[in-house]
C-alpha cells in the first residue's frame, strides 16, 4: 500500500512536492478508506483512490512519470558503468536547479504490514544518496544505505547492508541502485520483497500507445490462462452497456501465419507475439425485431476504441483487485463514457469486490468525478502550475473552508480551488 510519494527537482516540480494517500479524520465515505495494521499494534487509514486534476501542461502527469522512470531505474534498467542515468530530468527553467540532483522518497506498506520509506538523491551520472529503512517494531531500523566519496567522480560506491557499523558491504557502480542488486545479484528475504513490491506497481498511460498495445497482450495471455479471469472480464464488459454478449478467445497456430519468402525472423516473431490470440465478441442477431441468436460472432477489432479500451484497462483492474497492487492510471477517462470511469473508480471502493485493499490513483479531466457523493475531499488532488513553470500539488483537504458537503464539481470549475486553464480570447486573433 502506498502512504506517500515526494520528489524535488523532478521535471516541474522544482520544490518538494509530497502526495499522500493517507486518510484524514473524517468519517465521511468511510467505503472509500480501509484500515491497515502497521507495525506493533498501530493502525493507519488509507485512502483506496485518488485523482488528480489540473488543466494540460499543469503537471498532474509529473508524479506518475517520475514514479514509472525510477521504478524503471530500479527494476529494468541495466547498470553500466559510465551510463548517464535516463531518470534524470531536473527542473530547467531555473538556473538554480537544472543541474542539481533529483530527489525521490516512498512510504510504502507490503504484504509482512511493515512500513518501508525507499529514499534515493541521483543526477547525471551518480546517485548521491541511497536508503531503506523499515520500522517493524514502530521504531526505525536501516535495511541498507549507500556510502561514497566526496569526489562523485569515483566510479565505485559502496553499499552496507543494515548499520555501517556492521561492516556488511558490498560494491556498486556509480550509477547503480542499490535496491537493484537484491533483484538480480543477492537474495535477502525482506530487501527483495521491496524490490518485488516494486516491480508490482502498475502505471498506465492510457494515450502511449505501445504501451496499450503491450498491456492488450498480458491481458489476452491472462485470459488464455485463466478461465476465470476471461468469465469477470467479460461480466465487466457486458455490465457495461457495450452491446456485446461474450468475448472468446483463440490461440492462432505459427502456420496459420503467412509470410512472404525472405521474410525475417525478427519481424515474423513479432507479428505472431503481437496477433496470436483471436478475439471474436458475440451479439444479439434479429429477424423481424425478435432476437434469434445471442452468439452472433463479430471481430473484436472492428469493435469501438472505447470498447477495446475496456477490455485493457477492465482487465487491469481486475488483476490488480486480485493481487492487492496499487496502480496509477493517467487519464483514467480516455475513450470511455464518464458513467464507465466512474463505474471503474467504483470497483476499488467496494469491499466485498477491492478485498485486498488495492489502490487506485489516477489522473483525470474528467469533472464528473468531483461527486461529493463519490469521493472525499481527500482523495481530491489539485496540480497548479505557477507563472514560473514550477508544478505545485494539494488537495482539497488543504482548504479549510471546504466541506464534506461542498459541490465540489461546481467550486472546481468556477475556479474556486485554482488548477484550470486560463483561457484567453482569440477574438482580436481573426479581427483584420
Amino acid at each position: 500500500m502506498i502512504l506517500n510519494i515526494s520528489f524535488r527537482n523532478y521535471r516541474s516540480f522544482k520544490n518538494k512536492v509530497d502526495f499522500s494517500m493517507i486518510a484524514e479524520s473524517s468519517k465521511s465515505k468511510e467505503e472509500n478508506v480501509f484500515t491497515q495494521p502497521i507495525g506493533k499494534g498501530d493502525n493507519i487509514r488509507l485512502l483506496k483512490t485518488c485523482a488528480i486534476l489540473g488543466a494540460n501542461a499543469s503537471g498532474k502527469s509529473t508524479l506518475f512519470r517520475g514514479l514509472y522512470e525510477i521504478i524503471r531505474f530500479i527494476t529494468k534498467e541495466p547498470a553500466v558503468v559510465g551510463n548517464e542515468i535516463s531518470a534524470y530530468d531536473p527542473f530547467v527553467f531555473s538556473e538554480d536547479t537544472k543541474y542539481k540532483p533529483v530527489e525521490f522518497s516512498i512510504d510504502f506498506i507490503i504484504k509482512n504490514i511493515v512500513k518501508y520509506k525507499y529514499s534515493i538523491v541521483f543526477d547525471k551520472k551518480n546517485i548521491i544518496e541511497e536508503i531503506l529503512e523499515s520500522y517493524p517494531k514502530n521504531r526505525k531500523i536501516i535495511l541498507f544505505q549507500r556510502s561514497i566519496s566526496k569526489d562523485n567522480r569515483l566510479l565505485k560506491h559502496i553499499g552496507y547492508i543494515g548499520s555501517p557499523s556492521k561492516n556488511k558491504k558490498i560494491e556498486l557502480f556509480h550509477n547503480q541502485p542499490m535496491l537493484s542488486k537484491f533483484g538480480t545479484d543477492i537474495p535477502d528475504e525482506i530487501i527483495s520483497e521491496v524490490f518485488l513490491y516494486f516491480k508490482g506497481v502498475d502505471i498506465i498511460n492510457t494515450v502511449n500507445s505501445r504501451m496499450l498495445s503491450s498491456l492488450n497482450i498480458d491481458i489476452k495471455e491472462a485470459s488464455e490462462k485463466n478461465s476465470n479471469f476471461l468469465n469477470k472480464l467479460n461480466e465487466l464488459i457486458k455490465l457495461a452497456d457495450t452491446g456485446l454478449n461474450e468475448i472468446n478467445l483463440s490461440k492462432l497456430a505459427e502456420d496459420e501465419f503467412n509470410f512472404p519468402n525472405g521474410f525475417s525472423e525478427e519481424l515474423k516473431n513479432k507479428i505472431i507475439l503481437d496477433n496470436k490470440y483471436r478475439l471474436t465478441s458475440f451479439h444479439n442477431l434479429y429477424r423481424n425485431d425478435q432476437l434469434i441468436n445471442n452468439k452472433e460472432p463479430f471481430p473484436f477489432d472492428e469493435e469501438s476504441h472505447g470498447t477495446k479500451t475496456l477490455f485493457v484497462l477492465g482487465g487491469k483492474l481486475i488483476q490488480v483487485l486480485e493481487t492487492g497492487h496499487p496502480i496509477f492510471i493517467d487519464e483514467i477517462e480516455t475513450s470511455l463514457h464518464p458513467y464507465l470511469t466512474k463505474m471503474l473508480i467504483s470497483l476499488f471502493q467496494n469491499d466485498r469486490i477491492n478485498k485486498h485493499n488495492a489502490q487506485l490513483i489516477f489522473t483525470t479531466h474528467d469533472t464528473n468525478i468531483l461527486d461529493k457523493r463519490f469521493l472525499r475531499k481527500d482523495q481530491i488532488w489539485l496540480a497548479e502550475k505557477d507563472e514560473f513553470g514550477n508544478t505545485d500539488l494539494f488537495s482539497l483537504q488543504d482548504f479549510t473552508d471546504v466541506r464534506e458537503d461542498t459541490p465540489f464539481d461546481k467550486w472546481y470549475l468556477a475556479g474556486k480551488f485554482g488548477a484550470i486553464p486560463n483561457i484567453k480570447s482569440l477574438v482580436n486573433l481573426f479581427i483584420d
